[in-house]
């Protein structure tokens, strides 16, 4: 079976064939593209389509993993102004089979393909053969994947194939609430709540969210660039929020001690990634492990290295020894969406699409 796989972001959309044998996915002509660069999809896929391999479209099925909620034909991103519909992606390109998955959907179909050297351990813990595995990562905006283990299906050890397999469930836990858990996070809240009134994870953890992040962190250190009233000013009184990338400029300033406050956002940014990863792992009982993906997660290694992460993971008072016991690390490999489209769609293709 020849598969295009896709993992389509807010901000970048990867495209690439595949090839499935059990759990190994091979992927060829990788090829990313800035969405803002581009009017849709459409072109998107044309461009890909007009480089490369050649080949007949009606021999090949087409698996998008999309930010997103999707019910496999349709979908409104979340954080970009596109809308996607199969059937007029099959009409003009004949692909064999279209569908469309959830992103953090594909990356817990892509837990399937992980091996040991895609991951950087944050906790070992004692990972149960079939417990129940979280995925959670942060980008352009938070991403939740609830996986439960199929051991009952038929072909036994097949993984793609119908075999013994992680199956993701339909999630948009990166939009639960944001629980502030001391009086920092109590006054960030407050700092929060009149910029969006609800106030979810995503707006902290996410690339926009780190951003806001900083201007809390500056005001709290007495800057008044963290005042977002007129958002103007503040770029002209903090170097980091004039720059092009202001989330990447903060994070590289921070990893680099170059900006006290910058440290101290990615410190606090850990802190609360630890504590909700820790939260979700409460909530499916992940004793297979909890997976942090996303494109900000690699980038930050040494702060979630440093403790903060973990000490916050966790704090979970009388069920503090039990997550001592729950497995953590960072996905490594930048294709486990594109991963976990090909392996999505191999098991959908097994159940006739």
């Amino acid at each position: 079976m020849r598969i295009l796989v896709g993992d389509l972001g807010g901000t970048h959309t990867r495209l690439a064939l595949a090839d499935l044998d059990a759990t190994r996915v091979s992927l060829r002509q990788v090829t990313r593209y800035k969405n803002s660069e581009h009017a849709d999809l459409n072109a998107i896929l044309a461009d890909f389509l007009s480089h490369g391999e050649t080949c007949a479209m009606a021999d090949t099925n087409c698996c998008l993993a999309v930010a997103g909620p999707t019910d496999g034909h349709s979908v409104q991103f979340t954080n970009l102004d596109w809308r996607i519909e199969t059937d007029a992606l099959m009409q003009q390109f004949a692909f064999r089979r279209c569908r469309l998955i959830n992103d953090f959907a594909a990356v817990g179909w892509g837990l399937n393909t992980l091996g040991p050297e895609a991951l950087a351990t944050l906790q070992t813990g004692q990972a149960a053969a079939d417990g129940a595995r979280v995925a959670l990562g942060a980008g352009t905006g938070l991403g939740v994947s609830l996986c439960a283990w199929r051991g009952d299906l038929c072909g036994g050890h097949g993984g793609g194939h119908g075999g013994d397999h992680y199956q993701p469930l339909a999630s948009e836990g990166g939009h639960v609430g944001f629980a502030a858990c001391n009086s920092e996070q109590d006054r960030l809240l407050a700092y929060l709540r009149p910029l969006y009134g609800r106030v979810s994870v995503e707006r902290i953890l996410s690339g926009p969210g780190l951003v806001d992040l900083f201007r809390f962190c500056l005001r709290e250190s007495g800057n008044s660039g963290g005042h977002i009233v007129n958002q103007a000013a503040n770029q002209a009184t903090h170097p980091l929020l004039a720059a092009a990338h202001p989330a990447a400029a903060i994070s590289q300033a921070g990893l680099a001690q170059d900006d006290v406050v910058a440290a101290h956002c990615l410190r606090l940014f850990a802190e609360i990634y630890g504590q909700t990863a820790g939260d979700w792992a409460l909530a499916a009982q992940a004793s297979g492990g909890i997976f942090l993906a996303g494109g900000i997660a690699p980038k930050l290694l040494p702060v979630l290295q440093n403790g903060v992460f973990l000490a916050a993971f966790n704090a979970k008072g009388r069920y503090s020894d039990w997550m001592t016991r729950v497995p953590v690390a960072v996905i490594l490999d930048p294709d486990i969406g594109l991963k976990g489209a090909a392996f999505a769609a191999a098991n959908m293709a097994a159940q006739s699409w």
